[in-house]
């Protein structure tokens, strides 16, 4: 069968589940294709955008990742769900575009998906917005905790679903997300509620703290010192002109 060939007459499946429209998309439903392709290809195109350093080939990777689904449906088995499904044919097309840019490490804890000079949060100019810096540290992430974090905090897939698409297991998964979510908060700090304020990491002076006895004014022990000293110099001229003139 060709892809997009509809074999079933038209039908209402905008109210049906994924797992509805997979199975009838299965045998042949084109409408059931369409609607499945009409909610996934936003996800889709979003992950690949986020996992490859050119939009062409996101685009590439979700063509290939739809054709293959269509063809590969009547094969599928349904032991996961059609999105997990179709996040793990994703997942593999972007490795293959990763082997042929030679970007792809024996072990990918160690190399940057994305090998990026642009500059870091913490020295990045004043009034980068929130979203532009957490772009940057997704994009310097390893790919497997870069993907892990993105199918787990923006598709709200599961551990196990995780580890099924990225063909690790669900302990891996927690460490990729728990390495992730220390390393951007720790990045992230400037951009926080009551954080520093103070993006570019430039240290701003620091007022002296204020002494427990410090008067209701709010000087310190060295403000009232300087005063009793300036006080006290006529005071000591005098004393000394007095003994002059006795003796």
């Amino acid at each position: 069968m060709e892809f997009g060939e509809d074999m079933a007459g038209p039908s209402d499946v905008a109210t049906d589940s994924d797992e509805l429209l997979a199975h009838a998309a299965a045998i042949g439903d084109r409408a059931a294709f369409d609607e499945l392709v009409r909610r996934t290809l936003p996800v889709l195109l979003r992950y690949a955008n986020r996992m490859t350093p050119d939009r062409q080939n996101a685009e590439d990777v979700v063509q290939e990742t739809l054709l293959a689904a269509w063809k590969g449906l009547p094969r599928f088995g349904f032991q996961s769900s059609f999105r997990t499904w179709v996040f793990s044919i994703a997942h593999r097309k972007i490795i293959d575009i990763r082997r042929k840019r030679s970007e792809l490490a024996a072990d990918d804890e160690f190399l940057s998906a994305v090998p990026s000079s642009s500059p870091t949060p913490v020295d990045d100019a004043m009034g980068t917005s929130l979203m532009d810096a957490l772009e940057r540290e997704l994009a310097d992430l390893p790919y497997n905790s870069r993907a892990a974090w993105w199918l787990r905090e923006m598709e709200g897939l599961s551990h196990p679903e995780i580890a099924r698409i990225l063909q690790i297991t669900p302990g891996s998964v927690r460490g990729h997300l728990q390495r992730t979510r220390a390393r951007l908060a720790e990045r992230m700090e400037p951009w926080r509620p009551g954080g520093t304020g103070n993006p570019t990491g430039v240290a701003e002076p620091r007022s002296a703290p204020i002494p427990r006895d410090a008067p209701a004014g709010g000087r310190g022990r060295t403000d009232v010192g300087a005063r009793k000293h300036s006080r006290a110099g006529p005071v000591a001229a005098r004393d000394t002109t007095e003994r002059s003139v006795g003796t």
